[in-house]
């Protein structure tokens, strides 16, 4: 590990920047597409967050069309039972008992709080109070909690969940000691404010392309040869 995890960090996203292309003025979509469970964006995040939380914009993209087609709203999903969500967001899911739960718990704590499931009222609220809301909130990881403070507030944040973090640990730029939390902080102060979309987006690509290069690895090792093929 360098001593200064910044300079680390810098000359990662510097390769990764030259890889991915920088781009000026990143938006939300670049991270996810234009789409719509519910008209209020923040509790929208939410869900896709916890869609693509230790998972892929792959399958979050295929159980946030499944969701969007196979129930009315947030609130027939607020009520499914577990089993139910798992099923919809597809048996390919990663962790998909325990994203259900979360999912479910999360939206019904919201509504509990809210009687309604829109979270508006955040962009009224400076960060401290937004974090406090937030992180009161059963089950909503600091993963989904930080995209939501990036992609929705436009606040200072690097989501990080153990999925991010083991690659840029095998890449040193953090140190496996630290807790994700720590590590979290680590990126958020190594990083300016302005530069914190940019380096998410950087961080977000590299991680599903490596996800993907590993799975096609593993998929390839794994096929058994055809005997007596032709040619």
């Amino acid at each position: 590990m360098s001593a200064d995890p910044a300079d680390k960090l810098g000359a990662f996203l510097k390769k990764l920047g030259k890889k991915f292309g920088e781009q000026g003025g990143v938006r939300a979509t670049d991270l996810f597409p234009d789409e719509r469970l519910i008209a209020d964006s923040i509790t929208n995040e939410i869900v896709v967050s916890m869609l693509i939380w230790e998972s892929s914009f792959s399958h979050a993209a295929k159980a946030f069309e499944r969701i969007r087609s196979d129930l009315v709203d947030l609130n027939e999903l607020r009520v499914c039972t577990g089993d139910e969500l798992m099923s919809i967001m597809g048996t390919r899911m990663p962790r998909s008992s325990e994203r259900a739960l979360r999912l479910l718990s999360i939206l019904n704590t919201v509504y509990e709080r809210e009687n309604m499931l829109e979270l508006a009222h955040l962009r009224e609220m400076n960060k401290r109070d937004v974090l406090a809301y937030l992180s009161g909130i059963d089950g909503l990881p600091q993963y989904a909690i930080a995209r939501v403070l990036l992609l929705e507030l436009g606040l200072h944040a690097i989501p990080l969940d153990e999925r991010l973090s083991k690659k840029l640990v095998g890449e040193s730029v953090l140190d496996s000691s630290q807790t994700l939390e720590q590590q979290a902080s680590v990126l958020e102060r190594a990083v300016r404010a302005n530069d914190s979309l940019e380096t998410y987006r950087l961080l977000e690509h590299w991680g599903q392309e490596s996800r993907t290069v590993t799975k096609s690895r593993k998929s390839t090792k794994s096929t058994p040869a055809t005997k007596g093929a032709s040619s």
